[in-house]
């Protein structure tokens, strides 16, 4: 069990981590990831909720 311990304590020492750059550009991609998503499901929202109300229309008659 203490092996186990010390192998992660030495595990981790050896983690190399990011640096100002790499978060900086990280934070970007994640900003811009989540934008084109958004527009995306607007987009998508009004391409389906128009069809919807196109489609009942000519369901109930009402065309």
């Amino acid at each position: 069990m203490l092996d186990f311990m010390y192998d992660s304590l030495e595990t981790v020492k050896n983690l190399k981590h990011p640096n100002k750059k790499m978060y900086l550009t990280l934070t970007i991609a994640i900003f811009v990831i989540v934008i084109v998503a958004g527009l995306f499901f607007v987009l998508a929202d009004a391409i389906f909720g128009e069809g919807y109300q196109v489609f009942y229309q000519i369901m109930t008659g009402q065309a």
